[in-house]
């Protein structure tokens, strides 16, 4: 950050070989951290198998050779949808928790819309959720959490 400052108070001429070199190394650990993230969810995601999903009225199930989970459509706050993916966030202004749902698991073209419609009427209508930066006079219960989800094994 000080270099950056200096860069910019400075201007880019005064910017030394130095200063350059440390900006580039910090850009590579960005882009190898990342990098090394994604390497490691997709190790795990391995170990647990192939995934079934399945979407219904209740939730999401995941089952796969080595986990079940079961979470209700409290847990999610909104979805975004490309061509290949459908994916639903929380609530919270980060999206830290997610779901990634291929559009290629579907059997019938058919099932893409009805998948649409199950995920808007759900997150639509859904119970109320708090704010992203949440209230402080808010009574915290587990029943009344958006991110409480239930876990079978």
């Amino acid at each position: 950050m000080l270099s950056l400052a200096n860069l910019l108070t400075r201007g880019l001429d005064a910017a030394g070989l130095e200063v350059w070199r440390f900006l580039l190394i910090a850009c590579l650990l960005v882009i190898a951290v990342r990098w090394l993230t994604a390497l490691a969810l997709l190790a795990y995601a391995r170990h647990l198998g192939e995934h079934r999903v399945t979407v219904d009225a209740d939730g999401i199930s995941t089952v796969s050779e080595r986990h079940t989970h079961q979470t209700n459509w409290g847990f999610y706050g909104r979805s975004a949808e490309s061509r290949r993916v459908f994916v639903l966030l929380t609530p919270d202004v980060w999206g830290t928790g997610l779901m990634v749902l291929p559009k290629r698991g579907l059997s019938d073209p058919q099932d893409s819309e009805r998948l649409r419609s199950l995920i808007t009427e759900h997150l639509a209508t859904g119970s109320p959720r708090r704010s992203a930066r949440g209230s402080r006079n808010e009574s915290h219960t587990t029943a009344s959490d958006p991110y409480t989800e239930r876990q079978e094994s």
